[in-house]
C-alpha cells in the first residue's frame, strides 16, 4: 500500500474556458471542484492504475466534510488531519488553445504543536505503508524540517520515500536519504537556489542533490522529458511533445513511478512508466486524473537512454 502525505490538502476548481483573455469577462463551458494537492493527485492516478493509497494530509476544519465526502465517492481511503481555518483553495483555468492558468492560495497557518501532532498522525499510518509519497507544498508556519522529520520516521519503521517538494524543506529531507528526490526544473533551480541554463546544469544540479543524501534523483523537463538519477548511472527520459493540461502531470508521474518502484521494476522502466503516465494525464480536465489505456498507448513512445555514469562524489 501507498501512504500519500499531502501536507496542505487543497479544493482544486478547474474552469474550461473558450480562449483566455485578461481583463475580459468569461464564460465557463464546464467547471469541476475536487479535493486536491499533490498527494492527493498521487493517490487517484494510483487507484486509476490499480493500486492500493491511502490519503493523510492536512486541511482547514472548514473543507473537512466536503473532502471526506469527495475522497470517499471517489473510493479513496482517506485519514485527514483537522486543523482550524479555512481550507486551501485553487483555481485552474483551462482554455482550449491548452493554456493554463492557475491561481495557488497559501492555506491555512499551522502552530508548532499542530505540525508535531501531525507528525504523530503520519507515523501511525506508516505502519500499513510499503512506500510513503510525500508531496506538496507546505503550510504557512510549518518548520523547514518538516518533510525531513516525516522522512525520519519512515526510516525508523522501513517504509521508503518519494519526496517530491523543493527549496528548504526538500534540502533537509535529503539528510534522511529518501528513495526518490523528485522536483522539475523550477523547484530544482529553488532548492539549488540558482538558474540551471541547460540539461548539462540540470545533470550537475541532480547530482548535488543525490551528493547531499537522496538515493535517486528525478528531475522532470516537462515536454523535453526528464532526467533521472539512480544507482550509478544518468538517464535521459525523451518522448514526442503532447499538448494539454499540464496540471497534475508531476503527480501522474510520481503515482506511476511508485507503482513500477514496488513492482522491484528497474529503475530506467520506472522512469518510462512514470512519463508515459504523465503524457497521458495531459488529457484529462482535471489534476489527479488518466485512463489507462491513454498510458498504454503512450508507453512505447517513451525512451530511456544512458547518457553518462554517476560520477564518484
Amino acid at each position: 500500500m501507498i501512504l500519500t502525505v499531502t501536507p496542505n490538502v487543497a479544493l482544486d476548481r478547474t474552469y474550461v474556458i473558450d480562449h483566455l483573455e485578461v481583463g475580459s469577462v468569461h464564460k465557463v463551458r464546464s467547471a469541476f471542484a475536487r479535493v486536491g494537492g499533490k498527494g492527493i493527485n498521487v493517490a487517484r492516478v494510483a487507484a486509476a492504475l490499480g493500486g492500493e493509497a491511502l490519503v493523510t494530509g492536512m486541511i482547514g476544519a472548514g473543507a473537512v466534510d466536503e473532502a471526506t465526502r469527495e475522497l470517499d465517492e471517489a473510493h479513496l481511503r482517506s485519514e485527514l488531519f483537522v486543523v482550524p481555518g479555512s481550507p486551501r483553495q485553487t483555481v485552474t483555468v483551462t482554455a482550449d488553445d491548452g493554456t493554463t492558468t492557475a491561481f495557488d492560495e497559501p492555506g491555512p497557518t499551522v502552530t508548532p504543536q499542530e505540525w508535531a501532532s501531525f507528525e504523530r498522525h503520519v507515523a501511525e499510518l506508516l505502519s500499513g505503508a510499503e512506500l510513503v509519497v510525500m508531496a506538496g507544498s507546505l503550510p504557512p508556519g510549518a518548520p523547514d524540517q518538516a518533510l525531513e522529520r516525516l522522512c525520519a520516521a519512515a526510516n525508523n519503521r522501513g517504509v521508503r520515500a518519494i519526496v517530491d517538494s523543493r527549496g528548504a524543506a526538500m534540502r533537509a529531507a535529503l539528510n534522511e536519504q529518501p528513495l526518490v528526490a523528485k522536483l522539475n526544473r523550477d523547484e530544482l533551480e529553488q532548492t539549488l537556489e540558482r538558474e540551471l541554463g541547460n540539461e548539462d546544469a540540470v545533470v550537475e544540479g541532480a547530482l548535488a542533490l543525490l551528493g547531499a543524501g537522496a538515493r535517486n534523483v528525478i528531475v522532470t523537463l516537462g515536454a523535453d522529458g526528464a532526467i533521472g538519477v539512480g544507482g550509478d548511472q544518468i538517464w535521459r527520459i525523451t518522448h514526442p511533445h503532447h499538448s494539454g493540461n499540464p496540471i497534475g502531470a508531476g503527480d501522474a508521474f510520481s503515482a506511476a513511478l511508485a507503482l513500477a518502484l514496488l513492482a522491484t521494476a528497474p529503475f530506467e522502466q520506472a522512469l518510462r512508466q512514470g512519463a508515459a503516465a504523465a503524457l497521458a494525464s495531459l488529457r484529462a480536465a482535471t489534476a489527479g486524473s488518466l485512463d489507462p489505456a491513454d498510458m498504454a498507448a503512450a508507453l512505447p513512445s517513451v525512451h530511456a537512454d544512458r547518457i553518462a555514469e554517476v560520477p564518484a562524489l
